[in-house]
C-alpha cells in the first residue's frame, strides 16, 4: 500500500527537505512554517489550517519558526500538473501586465 501522507515535527533551523515532490502538499498543522520552493520569487509562511501546493520538482525546503508541524500530503491525481501551469500562467500574466505599466511613459 502507497503511503499517501506523513507528519512531521519540525524545529528551527531543521528543513525537512523535498525533493521530486511536485504537486504534493503541505499542510500546516501548528506553530509556523517557513516554506522555500525553487523557482518562486518569494518565501511562503503557513499558519495552522494553511497550505501550500509545491509547484515544481525542484528542491523544496520546510522550515519550523520556533517550532511546528506539518503533512505532507502526496498529489491527489496527475492533474496537480495542470493546476500547477494553471496557477503559473495565472502569476505570469500578472507580472508581465505590471511590467508593462511599470514601463509606460508618464503622462
Amino acid at each position: 500500500m502507497k503511503q499517501t501522507a506523513a507528519e512531521y515535527a519540525l524545529r528551527e533551523n531543521q528543513p525537512l527537505r523535498l525533493d521530486d515532490a511536485g504537486g504534493r502538499l503541505v499542510e500546516c498543522l501548528s506553530g509556523v512554517a517557513w516554506i522555500t520552493a525553487y523557482g518562486q520569487h518569494t518565501d511562503f509562511l503557513l499558519r495552522p489550517g494553511q497550505s501550500f501546493l509545491v509547484p515544481n520538482d525542484g528542491l523544496t525546503l520546510v522550515e519550523a519558526i520556533a517550532e511546528c508541524r506539518v503533512r505532507i500530503s502526496a498529489p491527489a491525481s496527475a492533474s496537480w500538473l495542470q493546476h500547477a501551469a494553471r496557477y503559473g500562467q495565472a502569476r505570469l500574466g500578472e507580472t508581465m501586465d505590471r511590467l508593462r505599466q511599470s514601463l509606460q511613459p508618464a503622462a
